[in-house]
């Protein structure tokens, strides 16, 4: 019963993710003889129908790796609306994905920042255009060994560093377009951090 339910919502989201159609179903294997452990009797299984006539089959075979970003981002939005108190840490969830997709996963990360701290890892400046503060991370070489370290960047520094993940060269073209991406994913009402 709870299967069938997380199916249903994970569909919910995964359509708002921009995966029209994708199915996925949890089945479940009884292992007959098998000691009780932690994980229980039952070995379950996550199959896929990416696209709507496709066969389900192991996710494990057969997602990309844009379609494992937004289905994990899919179950934690699912799993963190049951822990208000919940932050959530995505590490590079937008993996595999770009342009348009990229863009709904910056605003379902914006929306699930309006109801607790999300922490989010990218290397995608639209996805960083989506959050609130916009953290840098950098390493450097300290006694033979790689350190890393992270600082709020203000105003400035953000469009600059959106105008480095942007093209590589901070010329003045893609100053303008960080800035502009800024605006256009301005005003949310929502609380996100990024670092990159």
């Amino acid at each position: 019963r709870v299967a069938h339910s997380l199916e249903r919502s994970v569909a919910t989201e995964l359509h708002a993710l921009a995966l029209e159609g994708a199915r996925l179903q949890v089945r479940f294997t009884e292992t007959e003889g098998r000691p009780l452990s932690a994980t229980g009797w039952d070995e379950v299984e996550f199959f896929l129908a990416a696209n709507p006539g496709e066969e389900l089959r192991p996710l494990a075979r057969v997602a990309s790796g844009g379609e494992l970003s937004r289905i994990m981002l899919a179950l934690k939005t699912l799993t963190a609306a049951e822990d208000r108190s919940a932050s959530l840490i995505f590490d590079e969830v937008d993996a595999g994905v770009g342009g348009a997709v990229a863009e709904v996963i910056g605003r379902k990360l914006r929306q699930l920042g309006s109801r607790r701290q999300v922490l989010s890892v990218t290397h995608l400046p639209v996805i960083a255009a989506f959050a609130d503060h916009h953290i840098g991370v950098t390493k450097h070489m300290q006694n033979g060994r790689t350190v890393s370290s992270a600082r709020p960047l203000s105003s400035t520094e953000r469009v600059a560093e959106l105008a480095r993940m942007l093209g590589g060269q901070l010329t003045r073209e893609a100053r303008e377009h960080a800035e502009q991406l800024l605006r256009l994913t301005a005003g949310k009402g929502t609380r996100t951090s990024t670092g990159a």
